[in-house]
């Protein structure tokens, strides 16, 4: 039973905000911040289509903006614990 939902991730807040060389990697962890805020889950787990994409330009240019299609589901860890997972990949 996994639920499926589609975000766009504002990634123009942090080019206001760090240096023009440390961009994409900053992105990347906003796009699992963003994702961990929304969901409320506990492991995020980026695919290579959305780093791809990030990292598309270069370090310098992420993108503004983007379309991320976001599944979530929950998985047992350790016996009894259940752990919620989100996957994201590009919508």
């Amino acid at each position: 039973m996994a639920e499926e939902k589609v975000y766009t991730v504002p990634i123009k807040k942090i080019k206001k905000i760090v240096p023009r060389w440390k961009r994409a990697p900053r992105a990347v962890k906003f796009v699992r911040e963003f994702v961990a805020r929304h969901t409320k889950a506990e492991e995020i787990i980026i695919g290579t289509d959305v780093n791809e994409k990030i990292w598309e330009r270069g370090i310098e240019k992420p993108p503004s903006k983007l379309r991320v299609k976001v599944t979530i589901e929950e998985r047992e860890v350790e016996g009894d614990k259940k752990v919620k997972v989100a996957e994201v990949h590009l919508a």
